[in-house]
């Protein structure tokens, strides 16, 4: 089973700052869960970044041209298995069209509140907490490729 986060969606809802600190919170959910997580965001990457960012057990994709919207019920039609994606997102619309493509979806609430309890630790009261600090070993191999160096 794959799950695929509306990033814009989880941002707007948790009150996350930035997109890299997001990212830096899915990875450390996905490395307690043991499970690959893609987050699509809206819009495109920053300048000279790829559309598509792999940060250890996730996957980061930019969607432009397309909306986030459009890219994830993409994925969901080209799926092997459409019943095995779940759509992690609050947003209505989307997870009409979701299930209309033959996928699950689950609110921001359940899934944080399944993360929390696969860390271990109790369900966060504030949705304005700074980020984890997330996976060294992924923030590693990304500050090792020349191309995601500020200069």
């Amino acid at each position: 089973m794959s799950e695929i986060v509306d990033g814009n969606n989880l941002m707007g809802r948790l009150g996350s700052g930035t997109r890299e600190g997001l990212v830096s919170e899915l990875c450390e959910v996905a490395r307690r869960k043991r499970k690959r997580l893609t987050v699509v965001f809206d819009g495109p990457p920053a300048a000279s970044r790829p559309k598509v960012q792999a940060f250890g057990d996730v996957t980061v994709v930019y969607a432009a041209p397309r909306s986030a919207d459009e890219e994830i019920v993409r994925r969901i039609r080209e799926a092997r298995d459409p019943r095995g994606v779940t759509v992690v997102t609050d947003d209505r619309a989307l997870a009409s069209a979701v299930a209309a493509a033959g996928a699950r979806t689950a609110g921001i609430e359940a899934f944080q509140r399944d993360a929390s309890a696969r860390m271990g630790a109790p369900a966060p009261a504030d949705p304005g907490k700074p980020a984890a600090a997330g996976n060294p070993k992924d923030w590693e191999r990304w500050f090792s490729d020349p191309k995601n160096r500020i200069t």
